[in-house]
């Protein structure tokens, strides 16, 4: 068989086994190894060093201990504690429970940096008090499956840690990059749930108000679990250790706090959370190596290359080529989760970016937004179908109520392309 052949033959079993309803890692597997040995020319022994040497990463590392910390915090205590003191603080106000809910998921996402551990963990907590005090539980669960894609943005994120590892850019530069614009946007977030909250009179007549001494008590049981950001993103950018350290010192944190403090560590709970990282891991170095396996020939082909010559032929500057990669992320977020597309889309862009001159970390900020977008984005949005599951209403429910905080996303793009400072003020005030 001709070359061109061989390779259209590779796309076709991807497309065939991914409409069969494979895996997206086993579609990707599966092409990838028959375009490397019938396409690249690629000797068995190679494909399984590619394979190894893929997630043979200090740098990756820091994805399970990530994921542990926060599926301790979850599943022994502290993100119970952590949702009371908020609550205390902010839960007076008008909608001041969806505001609770947001800025714990804010919080729990700089501990875990894991969507599906965020949705999980605070929406156990945070959605029944909220139907009981007369919150819909549509609205609820539209407000927690946009907020659990925070743990994307606000560093530390999963998603950033697998980006840098690619690109080779400073992974604690990344997490900078992406504390503002996280910050930004669940304050948006927020500022919206509290307006539909106000205007159609949820959890108005059931409001209560705490004591000064409660509110205390409860802030002040918050602080232990409160301050877990703190001591991951302070020793990192104190110099006390890397990404990956501090991932394994917020997996001791969480240990210890949830057993002397919060008293709630014990040998279920912390084997559940054991469970749920290994399974959560798995499938995402699955994702990471299948998608290596696959760009391999694709790179070999000069694909990447020659869409960044037909681009800058065609007159793209830096915004037209940013605007061209969200679309390009918005059409796949229709099809595909967020990580299958950051490693097939990245190689292909990275010529372009580099070609360009723009920012890696103001490119990775964008396109983690786009991540977040495409969680959220019917008919396959991972964090949609998450959420119907977890918690037993029905996706179009779901979609419906989630449909105003995905338009909010998309609509605050912009603002993200067209003003990098404010990805790259705090890096560069660090000396990044």
């Amino acid at each position: 068989m001709e070359a061109p052949l061989v390779f259209w033959g590779g796309i076709l079993i991807f497309v065939v086994l991914f409409v069969a309803g494979a895996p997206i890692w086993l579609s990707l597997a599966v092409s990838g190894v028959f375009l490397s040995l019938f396409y690249s020319g690629m000797a068995t022994m190679n494909i399984a060093s590619t394979l190894f040497s893929s997630v043979n990463s200090f740098v990756l590392l820091a994805v399970p201990f990530f994921l542990l910390g926060g599926n301790i915090m979850a599943r022994c205590g502290p993100a119970k504690h952590l949702f009371e003191g908020m609550d205390a603080v902010v839960g007076g106000l008008p909608g001041g429970l969806p505001l609770a809910t947001v800025f714990t998921c804010m919080i729990f996402a700089a501990i875990t940096g894991s969507t599906l551990a965020t949705l999980v963990a605070v929406g156990s907590i945070a959605v029944p008090p909220m139907i009981e005090k007369g919150y819909p539980k549509r609205f609820t669960l539209g407000l927690m499956c946009v907020c659990g894609t925070l743990g994307q943005i606000i560093p530390p994120s999963i998603y950033m840690i697998l980006y840098g590892a690619y690109v080779q850019e400073n992974v604690a530069r990344l997490f900078m990059g992406g504390l503002i614009p996280g910050i930004i946007l669940g304050l948006i977030i927020a500022a919206v749930a509290a307006i539909i909250s106000w205007r159609r009179g949820f959890g108005i007549a059931t409001r209560t108000k705490l004591s000064g001494r409660e509110k205390l008590r409860r802030v002040l049981w918050a602080i232990p679990a409160g301050i877990m950001p703190l001591i991951i993103l302070g020793g990192i950018y104190a110099g006390i250790f890397t990404p990956t350290e501090a991932a394994s010192v917020a997996c001791v944190y969480a240990f210890l706090v949830s057993w002397l403090v919060y008293k709630g560590l014990n040998r279920q709970n912390f084997l559940e959370a054991a469970k749920a990282t290994a399974g959560t891991s798995s499938m995402i170095f699955l994702i990471v190596v299948a998608v290596i396996i696959f760009a391999g020939p694709l790179t070999y082909a000069q694909i990447p290359q020659n869409i960044t010559k037909a681009l800058v032929g065609m007159g793209f500057g830096t915004y037209g080529f940013i605007f061209m990669a969200i679309g390009l992320y918005l059409v796949l977020g229709l099809f595909l989760d967020p990580l299958p597309i950051l490693y097939l889309t990245v190689p292909v862009l990275l010529h372009g970016m580099l070609a360009l001159g723009i920012d890696l970390t103001h490119f990775c900020v964008i396109t983690i937004i786009c991540m977040q977008i495409a969680q959220v984005t019917p008919p396959f949005g991972v964090s949609l179908y998450c959420t119907s599951q977890v918690f037993r209403e029905p996706m179009q429910n779901v979609i419906r109520s989630a449909i105003p905080y995905l338009l909010i996303l998309i609509l605050t793009l912009p603002l993200f392309v067209y003003f990098p400072q404010l990805t790259l003020w705090l890096p560069k005030m660090l000396g990044m």
